[in-house]
């Protein structure tokens, strides 16, 4: 789905003359903010294609998981129940972004939603992702950028039942390992504090609303169109 709404977003915006670029206010289609919880599945980024063994994939199969082979950034990892998953299509060029600054964009959208929930949080060199220790990451990151449009995003673990990732090296980061919003809030004596996929959605809508100085509205108010493509290219 990501690819082909790509696809549609770069036909579009470079449909002028000899391939340039056209006005915003005459395009169609627009950004979107695609939030999500996945059935359980391992994603593979573009590096990590072919690399699994067919004994391997059939293994993590038999878990009750699928296994896909995706073009973004980034190696294996689960995205699955209790897991806040968002996938923007942006074209950087409108919001005046280079690829480098996006990426930290989303990583600190992250962190300012964990700092509103009471959780120190923060990115570490070199280990892309949001971290809540040097060996625990809360939420992984890996993105795919074509043409200044961009698609996949991030995945924050809010409920996630951990045992998903016991089965991988996640992001082929070998001691190091995945946490959850849930577990950290344990760990300091809130498990009160709700962490569900529903509680934790508008604090990460606003962050990013922060972290990027942009609203977000109902697709189906701003683009009709673009809400009609996302619907008819999921079905």
């Amino acid at each position: 789905m990501q690819k082909q709404l790509c696809r549609q977003r770069i036909d579009e915006i470079y449909a002028g003359p000899h391939n340039s670029r056209i006005p915003r206010g005459t395009r169609t289609l627009a950004d979107s903010l695609i939030l999500l919880e996945h059935s359980p599945v391992y994603t593979n980024g573009r590096r990590n294609h072919g690399v699994l063994s067919v004994d391997e994939i059939t293994r993590l199969r038999k878990l009750g998981c699928d296994y896909v082979e995706t073009n973004r950034g980034g190696e294996i990892t689960f995205h699955g129940p209790g897991q806040l998953v968002a996938y923007p299509n942006l074209y950087l060029k409108d919001h005046h972004l280079g690829t480098k600054c996006y990426v930290k964009g989303l990583e600190h959208t992250i962190v300012e939603a964990c700092a509103r929930l009471g959780i120190d949080a923060d990115v570490v060199d070199g280990f892309p992702g949001v971290w809540v220790s040097h060996t625990q990451k809360v939420a992984a990151l890996g993105t795919h950028v074509q043409k200044y449009v961009t698609s996949h995003g991030f995945a924050l673990n809010c409920t996630t039942d951990m045992k998903w990732f016991d089965e991988i090296v996640p992001c082929g980061l070998e001691g190091r390992s995945a946490t959850s919003l849930a577990s950290v809030l344990a760990r300091q004596g809130r498990s009160e504090v709700d962490s569900s996929i529903g509680a934790v959605l508008p604090t990460v809508i606003d962050s990013f609303k922060a972290v990027f100085g942009c609203d977000v509205l109902p697709l189906e108010e701003v683009s009709p169109e673009t809400y009609a493509m996302i619907r008819q290219l999921l079905e």
